[in-house]
């Protein structure tokens, strides 16, 4: 979902590329044409970078005069008299940025009350499948392979192979040599779930997103109330010695 918010951080950057390209020209060229014509490299690039900015205008929900926007280009590039003051300027940037902090924050929390809804619809459908458990937590979980050997501690450290999916099935992330995971420093629903396995074998987690991110998520790669679907082999446990492995810099087993 496009942002206001993401618009606006954007937009200054994009400007000042405007700027950097332009000055030392005529400011607003004209190319003698009928208005639809590019008759040259600089009027390619001139165009390129015009339409860039207009669709992160578009993205900003605010009502833009063309003209007055074109003014003020043309009065930058060409070091003119500013019709506002620098002070003045400043509290129609500060207003801009809380109107787009706000309107993130309006879509951020609508966008948290549609998956809270869809992941208890997806959760109370799934518990009644068969071979689906459920823990006193919340932690749905079945068994895709049973496993012969011992079960780890809450504290021990572990090595897993893995695969994370949201309930459609898109896959966020996996992997396909084991890694090793401190069980104390896992997301509730892994520190609870691989526990109840034993080496060899391989579930799956649906974790409720009170058991993973909930309503913050990782940005942007976990939505807010997501569940989270997690196919896990265990495959040897290390005890306490190990140090997490996993994902350092994305996180994604680990506590928020």
């Amino acid at each position: 979902m496009k942002s206001i918010h993401n618009a606006t951080t954007h937009i200054i950057p994009l400007l000042g590329f405007l700027v950097s390209c332009t000055m030392g020209g005529d400011g607003l060229n004209s190319n003698g044409g009928n208005g639809n014509e590019l008759s040259d490299a600089t009027d390619s690039l001139s165009y390129v970078i015009g339409s860039d900015v207009g669709s992160q205008l578009e993205e900003l929900n605010e009502d833009i005069k063309i003209s007055s926007f074109m003014l003020g280009v043309e009065h930058a590039l060409k070091n003119r008299t500013q019709l506002i003051d620098s002070a003045a300027a400043d509290s129609i940037r500060r207003d801009l940025s809380m109107r787009a902090q706000q309107q993130f924050e309006q879509e951020r929390e609508q966008l948290a009350r549609e998956r809270d809804e869809a992941s208890k619809e997806f959760l109370a459908e799934n518990k009644n499948k068969p071979g689906v458990k459920t823990t006193e937590s919340g932690l749905q979980y079945e068994v895709l392979q049973e496993g012969r050997g011992a079960s780890p501690e809450s504290s021990d450290s572990v090595w897993i192979e893995y695969v994370g999916m949201f309930p459609d099935s898109t896959v966020f992330d996996s992997v396909t040599s084991p890694v090793a995971l401190d069980l104390e420093r896992a997301i509730p629903g892994l520190a609870e779930g691989i526990p109840l396995m034993k080496v060899g074998g391989k579930y799956r987690f649906y974790l409720p997103p009170e058991l993973a991110y909930g309503a913050s998520g990782i940005p942007p790669i976990i939505p807010p109330n997501a569940v989270l679907i997690f196919d896990v082999k265990l495959v040897r446990i290390e005890g306490e010695t190990a140090t997490t492995s996993i994902r350092r810099t994305r996180g994604v087993f680990r506590r928020p």
